[in-house]
């Protein structure tokens, strides 16, 4: 990862700590295999007991404001419970699981 990649996931993920109090934020697509580009976006997986009872269309809603980097953020929010489920079910969570770099 370089050092501009670590350094806004730092800035991020402080905020996010402050706000959400995560229990875990994962890395995962081009910027956690380290073939992005410059402009290539962040996905993250952030899971949050304060999404409990927060429709899951309307929470990625709320991270975006602490959001300040001009590429893209793609950010899919689970509570810890659905996460569990998730995680070990065929699909993306469990890619990202696999492949991506556990943040917090």
């Amino acid at each position: 990862m370089d050092k501009k990649t670590a350094k806004t996931i730092n800035k991020f993920s402080s905020k996010l700590k402050k706000k959400f109090a995560p229990t875990k934020l994962i890395l995962f697509g081009s910027r956690s295999r380290g073939d992005n580009f410059k402009q290539s976006d962040f996905d993250f997986i952030l899971v949050s007991k304060k999404f409990n009872g927060i429709p899951f269309i309307i929470r990625a809603s709320k991270i975006y404001d602490y959001w300040d980097e001009e590429v893209d953020l793609e950010i899919i929010c689970y509570t810890p419970e659905e996460f569990k489920r998730k995680k070990n079910q065929k699909g993306l969570v469990k890619k990202a699981v696999e492949e991506g770099i556990e943040i917090i």
